[in-house]
């Protein structure tokens, strides 16, 4: 008797504890896993552009709005190109975009990719910063693309497998260039013959010498370890770069009001992190390339190669707003 008494209270504390259970579980509901957004680049991991993608992980799930993030780096998701449409897509939730390369969905960046527009750093942060900057993310808007933010992307520069030391030893070498139109028309122009070739594309086609070299930051050369094939590097700083970090319109009107301001914050500080990282690193860049058997180079003729591109603004005008536009960025 006291065994199946024993047994009967051990099954009626049993289901006492299912119900108890039960009761609690219908008054609390149960936590929602984080989204995880996506965040692709086409950078390898020792990359500032990479570290960026770290500092906005970091500081977006940090703020405890149920997101969380998943960095894919080198390419893993495609091309730049590819990374757009994947945004315009929600295939894709954040990427970190060259600019001239948007300029392909949003033509009125092929403005910024025009030869010696800017000055120095400092001037393109005021412009991407102030009211240029923000007629630019509205623009992104309309194309499905919201604008986290403005990192900068260096100089770009010149590297070959063959010494440039002046315009004359340029002519002829098949340059790799992005399918940008103003860029493509700036080295024709300087007697180049511009070869777009996607960046992913890049090492296999300097290593089979399909192109004699690149235009470039001197942080992605280094990187990308491009000194192995191309040895020679010269310092033109025709463009100062920079990269859009983005996010799908589509993953961003699909999160609540304090998401969204969390990711925007996170971003904001992820950028301004970026710089100063880039910066930094832009100072020691060229010392330790020559530790890697690179070959810095300046120009002797600089003030050549800037007269003979005058008439790339001019034919590229009506595409980039006119030339009250381009007057407008480098007075600003």
């Amino acid at each position: 008797m006291k065994l199946r008494i024993a047994g009967k209270t051990v099954r009626g504390l049993v289901a006492a504890t299912l119900v108890a259970t039960t009761g609690l579980a219908s008054a609390f509901p149960a936590f929602a896993a984080d989204k995880v957004l996506k965040f692709a680049h086409v950078l390898q991991t020792n990359h500032p552009y990479h570290d960026m993608a770290l500092k906005f992980k970091e500081e977006l799930e940090a703020r405890n709005v149920g997101l969380s993030v998943e960095i894919f780096p080198a390419a893993q998701l495609g091309n730049e190109s590819e990374l757009i449409s994947g945004l315009q897509l929600g295939s894709v939730d954040i990427a970190t975009i060259t600019s001239a390369v948007t300029a392909n969905f949003v033509p009125d960046f092929q403005v910024f990719s025009l030869p010696f527009i800017f000055r120095d750093a400092g001037h393109l942060f005021r412009v991407m910063d102030g009211k240029i900057g923000d007629e630019m993310a509205a623009k992104m808007q309309d194309v499905g693309l919201v604008k986290l933010g403005y990192g900068y992307g260096g100089t770009r520069d010149l590297y070959t497998s063959k010494a440039v030391h002046k315009l004359d030893d340029l002519q002829g070498l098949k340059i790799r260039t992005m399918k940008n139109t103003a860029i493509i028309d700036t080295w024709n122009a300087l007697g180049a013959v511009a070869t777009p070739v996607a960046w992913s594309d890049v090492p296999v086609s300097l290593k089979q010498g399909l192109i004699d070299g690149g235009e470039g930051t001197g942080v992605s050369y280094r990187s990308m370890a491009f000194y192995e094939d191309t040895k020679y590097f010269t310092r033109l700083a025709y463009i100062f770069s920079w990269h859009n970090l983005m996010m799908s319109k589509i993953t961003f009107d699909g999160l609540s009001k304090e998401q969204q301001s969390a990711v925007l914050d996170a971003a904001k500080i992820a950028e301004s992190y970026e710089r100063t990282a880039f910066l930094d690193q832009e100072a020691a860049l060229f010392a330790d390339l020559a530790t890697k058997g690179a070959e810095i180079i300046t120009p002797e003729d600089r003030a050549d190669w800037i007269a003979r591109i005058k008439d790339v603004y001019a034919q590229n005008a009506d595409d980039l707003g006119g030339l009250d536009r381009i007057e407008a960025i480098q007075n600003y």
